[in-house]
């Protein structure tokens, strides 16, 4: 049998400040972490977004921070498949005058990092694993699932950060042994006791975590303490100048890692911060940055102590049982974190391997456990089914992880009861049936059942993902109607569900507030595939002779690209789906589409001319 120099299916950490892509080597028998084109490891978590519809990605949209932060995007993880607890409204991410979904961010640096693997590889990829925080809620992981599908990656397993860092270290262990694995990144933080047997099998004994939790807050704390200094300076508010803000920001993040490298005071200091002041320039200490963030630790500490209880309860495990943390994400390199960790708990700590990338090596490791497919699966309607199953090399043994739920999932019942069917720490995948509810007063019609994630026995004070209504039942006294529910988890964590009424035989799925709206970038993202980075759009030419009327459809898309940041966000984005598909069209050389797409973007236009 031959057998590729390189495993085609990619290993991703999506990061929430930065993202790592990896490949298995058969030839080396190892994972090789590939470079950006600049030869960089990891890649900045960052999207710059033009006026005119450039887009940028990584080190090129980092640097932007300085000259139009208006238009870079940041930490857009941490508000994936999140909506807003008051309006209910999916939460956004605003650049270049715009809002724009954080699976669309994300599916740009998903891009990216394909991209990076396809020129290293030589060949098309099609397929990732890509590792997400164990705190995620169901939500947040469709999300990332629908990010990839955006990028044209099928994700072929959505695996927890701690459980890929486990995993990058327990394969070259021969022993058992129970890990801590104490992930600290950019803008989560998550915890995970993970049993290693025989180096391949991993179980995941309990979790704890906070997604909005990481270094982003350490960089903010930084940045209040300048932004303070420079009030109590010149008497006045500097914290309404963006401009200034994007400066201050690439500055904490340089001062924080100075300050951890060589636990020295530090200069905070810039240039022209303001026109009538030449130079600002504050010292602090590492003494200084422990104090301020120390609150920033005792939170990760106390989630240290929910993961082993969770251990505790579901397998007896105790600090006697534990063999070493395993430190994970940039924040874990903070020699503070160290210190806390060694004086509080007195365990061995490995450090060994790069804490920015062990999570992709992690991921890369797990992805030989699938075959490459032919082709991007793009359907919304229907779940990825691919052959799951790879061949693997003779030295490559496969993995087995039992991992498990994060939070509770449950549906709402009268007086704010919750009734917890997949309980937290329950190994996935997970399937529970549960009968025997009813109405709850006579005479009902309908009904209606919140579906709730977490671990409160009040239903209202858990987050709600979803609900299902019943409607059209025959009035009739408390008893008289029964009702099934049905809950499961994939091994991706992903839910379906559904509730029958017993009496009828009616099925209803459960539907998630879960940005499912995101899917429906999928033409946006192919018009981001037409902007290369640091190029504006083009569009390329469909037949001989035809330079008068490609002149006009390229005016016409400019005129269209100019009226964007004026139209309503509805018509924004009727009109962003009708570039979309004057751009395909184009590709395919389709005359009727392109014609129908044109006559679309001049309705839209002269709709809105006189507004």
């Amino acid at each position: 049998m031959i057998v590729a120099e390189y495993h085609k299916v990619i290993g991703i950490d999506l990061g929430t400040t930065f993202s790592v892509v990896s490949v298995f080597s058969t030839t080396k028998n190892d994972v090789v972490v590939i470079p950006s084109p600049q030869n960089q490891r990891t890649t900045p978590s960052v999207v710059y977004i033009a006026k005119n519809g450039q887009i940028s990605v990584g080190d090129a949209a980092r640097r932007k921070l300085e000259r139009d932060p208006g238009g870079v995007i940041i930490e857009a993880k941490r508000l994936m498949g999140e909506r807003d607890e008051t309006t209910g409204a999916k939460r956004m991410k605003s650049a270049a005058g715009r809002e724009f979904e954080p699976e669309f961010v994300s599916a740009a640096i998903l891009k990216e990092l394909k991209g990076y693997a396809e020129r290293f590889i030589g060949e098309p990829i099609h397929d990732a694993v890509i590792t997400v925080p164990a705190y995620f809620k169901e939500p947040q992981k469709k999300a990332t699932e629908e990010a990839a599908r955006l990028a044209r990656l099928n994700p072929r397993l959505l695996v927890n950060e701690p459980t890929a860092a486990a995993v990058a270290y327990g394969l070259d262990e021969d022993d058992d042994l129970t890990f801590v694995v104490y992930d600290f990144g950019g803008g989560t933080f998550d915890v995970s006791v993970v049993k290693v047997r025989n180096g391949r099998q991993f179980d995941i004994l309990g979790t704890g975590g906070d997604s909005h939790l990481g270094g982003g807050d350490i960089d903010q704390i930084l940045i209040d303490w300048f932004l303070g200094q420079m009030k109590a300076e010149y008497s006045r508010n500097f914290s309404g100048d963006d401009k200034l803000g994007g400066r201050v920001r690439l500055e904490a993040e340089r001062v924080k890692i100075a300050l951890c490298n060589s636990m020295t005071e530090q200069a905070f200091e810039l240039d022209d911060p303001a026109d009538d002041i030449d130079r600002v320039c504050y010292y602090i200490s590492p003494a200084e940055l422990k104090r301020r963030i120390q609150p920033l630790l005792e939170k990760t500490r106390r989630e240290v102590d929910v993961a082993m209880e969770s251990a505790g309860k579901k397998a007896g495990v105790t600090w006697d049982d534990v063999d070493a943390f395993v430190l994970v994400g940039g924040s874990s390199k903070i020699p503070f974190v160290r210190d806390m960790l060694s004086e509080t708990y007195k365990k061995p700590i490995k450090s060994d391997l790069n804490p920015d990338e062990i999570v992709s090596i992690g991921a890369a490791r797990l992805a030989m456990d699938y075959k490459p497919s032919q082709g991007p699966v793009f359907d919304e309607d229907k779940p990825l089914v691919i052959e799951e199953t790879a061949e693997l090399p003779g030295n490559v043994v496969p993995t087995d992880i039992k991992d498990v739920v994060s939070h509770t999932l449950g549906i709402g019942l009268k007086d704010d009861k919750y009734d917890a069917l997949i309980e937290k720490d329950k190994y996935i995948p997970a399937r529970v049936h549960r009968k025997g509810y009813t109405t709850a007063e006579d005479n009902q019609t309908s009904i209606w059942i919140p579906v709730f994630q977490g671990d409160n026995p009040k239903a209202s004070l858990n987050y709600q993902i979803g609900e299902v209504v019943i409607p059209d039942l025959s009035p009739a006294p408390v008893g008289t109607h029964h009702f099934e529910v049905t809950f499961a988890l994939d091994a991706n964590g992903i839910f379906n569900g559904q509730v029958v009424h017993t009496e009828t035989g009616a099925v209803k799925d459960i539907k998630l507030q879960r940005g499912q709206d995101a899917l429906v970038e999928k033409r946006r993202i192919d018009l981001a595939d037409m902007i290369e980075k640091n190029n504006v759009m083009t569009l390329p030419n469909t037949s001989a002779g035809k330079e008068d009327g490609d002149d006009r459809v390229a005016e016409l898309v400019t005129q269209a690209q100019a009226a964007l940041n004026r139209l309503p966000a509805a018509a924004q984005g009727d009109l962003t789906t009708a570039l979309a598909e004057l751009v395909l069209a184009q590709h395919s050389k389709n005359l009727q589409q392109q014609g129908q797409a044109i006559v679309r973007i001049r309705s839209i236009l002269d709709r809105h001319s006189a507004a």
